[in-house]
């Protein structure tokens, strides 16, 4: 039988890295960090609210798409739609860092996401010839991420492979690298600048 990318019980396709979105929001804050996880699951219009049993990872439960539930299970999982209309796992965590920063990150797993895009078995993705496949998926998570800003503004957000905490929005200062194997949301006085990965 062929597997089956939208499996939550299939632990191969939570196996080797995530592709994501992730937003530096802000100083820690519980209410902004639950506005914006009820923000996301809306803009990317996720199907249910999951978690896994920590002492059974197979076994998954209905969970309230809340910070509390998030925080209490580490991550939340559901179903979602990307451009090429396969429908795969993906999953939301929070990294509440110790200088007080709260993120938010969306992903896709890569074991899910090489079932929906063969094109990416090659991870990390780098390179031209993934850019192919990457952009369209990274213009969707960016889609989602302006979505979010809209009712929850944001300091950063970065789309890519394992993407969450590898600048801030004060390293930057505004201005995405000349070089990107990432794509950025930066917000700006006139919006929310997109700009894509190039490598």
């Amino acid at each position: 039988m062929a597997a089956d990318a939208s499996d939550l019980r299939d632990d191969t396709l939570w196996l080797g890295g995530a592709y994501e979105l992730a937003v530096e929001l802000g100083e820690r804050d519980d209410a902004r960090l639950e506005a914006a996880l009820t923000t996301l699951w809306t803009a990317a219009d996720v199907a249910g609210c999951q978690a896994a049993d920590r002492d059974d990872p197979r076994t998954w439960a209905d969970a309230p798409c809340t910070a509390a539930a998030l925080q209490r299970h580490g991550r939340l999982a559901g179903l979602v739609t990307l451009p090429r209309r396969r429908t795969v796992v993906c999953g939301v965590r929070a990294v509440r860092q110790v200088s007080g920063t709260d993120w938010l990150v969306f992903f896709i797993p890569v074991g899910a996401l090489d079932l929906a895009e063969p094109r990416s078995a090659a991870f990390p993705f780098r390179g031209g010839d993934s850019l192919l496949w990457r952009r369209p998926l990274d213009r969707w998570l960016a889609g989602i991420g302006a979505r979010l800003h809209a009712v929850v503004p944001f300091r950063l957000a970065l789309i890519g492979p394992e993407v969450a905490g590898l600048t801030t929005a004060r390293s930057l200062g505004g201005r995405p690298p000349a070089e990107r194997w990432a794509a950025y949301l930066i917000p700006s006085g006139t919006g929310l600048e997109y700009h894509q990965a190039d490598r």
